[in-house]
């Protein structure tokens, strides 16, 4: 499969998780590819310095450098309209590939003309994660990164399972849902829940959104944002309910039913002894909640569909209005 594909990754210092990142990419990308890398205005040493000289040296990586800080949605923006006209590999800073990732990837992107968006499974990535969904996982003891990936690869079953939304940490999109439904809603400022809002107006579009579960991206998690990565998710949860209302039930909904099931089984049972749930709530099914990611009234979660479903956007407003007393 020679499909065209940019790499976009933004980057706003991190200085070391960018450069695993990126050496990652380097050591098992394969195909028709190109790195688009977007230094959001860094300001650590040596950052801006180690992009440049990449650039020199290796011709298929272009930097691209903001002039002030513009925040993750832009930055991605600007990478993504440079790929014109070829497929996107979105993929945050914080993360490590391994080898066979693209094509498989590409691979579950291309198994159906109606699929668009497609994320990976993770050890950090909310409903992509594994062995627990939900949970940022530590590396099952005995496996390093790589061969925990190897695993899934060699257990898969590649049922490519339909989602209800992608998670951002690492996104394929083809070109055609650009040309649909065009980029990221930049209502959302600096991050967290453009790509929600992404695969919302996707699906209107007549896209699927897909999981590669053959494929396991290392995602360490809010590396650029630190601790304000847990107010930006509030804040942006409450402005894409507003605009997409009824997402957030839609992904309790999934929660609750798990469709993924069948994935975490046969990985439990490949790992045997060497999983280790944190809690013994662990084999039960996984939960939708958060107190930092979620405004309040998600976590009224057997009330919220039901609302929704009346309400609308008056329930969201009720609620708000409340709460504020």
């Amino acid at each position: 499969m020679r499909i065209a594909v940019d790499i976009v990754i933004p980057i706003y210092n991190a200085r070391e998780l960018a450069r695993r990142c990126i050496d990652s990419v380097l050591a098992h990308a394969t195909g028709n590819w190109r790195m688009i890398l977007v230094n959001d205005a860094s300001t650590e040493a040596g950052l801006d310095q180690d992009l440049q000289h990449l650039a020199q040296k290796e011709p298929r990586v272009l930097v691209l450098k903001n002039d002030t800080n513009e925040g993750f949605v832009r930055s991605a923006n600007r990478g993504m309209r440079r790929a014109a006209g070829r497929d996107v590999l979105l993929l945050n800073s914080d993360t490590e590939v391994y080898s066979g990732f693209l094509e498989r990837l590409q691979s579950c992107a291309y198994a159906e003309a109606s699929v668009g968006v497609v994320s990976p499974l993770s050890n950090n990535a909310t409903l992509c994660s594994v062995p627990e969904m939900g949970k940022d996982n530590p590396i099952p003891e005995g496996f390093t990164p790589q061969s925990f990936a190897e695993l899934i690869a060699a257990i898969s079953q590649r049922l490519r399972p339909e989602l209800v939304t992608a998670v951002g940490f690492c996104m394929y999109v083809k070109t055609s849902v650009f040309e649909r439904i065009g980029y990221f809603d930049e209502m959302f400022g600096r991050g967290f829940g453009e790509e929600n809002d992404f695969c919302e107006r996707a699906k209107k579009a007549g896209f699927k959104i897909r999981l590669a579960d053959d494929v396991f991206v290392l995602h360490k998690g809010r590396a650029s944002f630190g601790d304000e990565g847990h107010d930006l998710q509030s804040t942006n949860a409450r402005l894409l309910e507003a605009k997409q209302p009824g997402y957030h039930a839609a992904v309790a909904r999934f929660f609750e039913q798990n469709p993924l099931a069948p994935i975490h089984a046969a990985l439990r049972a490949a790992l045997g002894d060497k999983w280790r749930p944190e809690t013994p709530e662990a084999n039960a099914a996984p939960q939708y909640r958060s107190s930092s990611w979620y405004p309040a009234f998600v976590r009224l979660k057997p009330f919220l569909p039901k609302a929704v479903r009346v309400f609308g956007r008056k329930a969201l407003v009720r609620w708000e209005q409340w709460k504020a007393k």
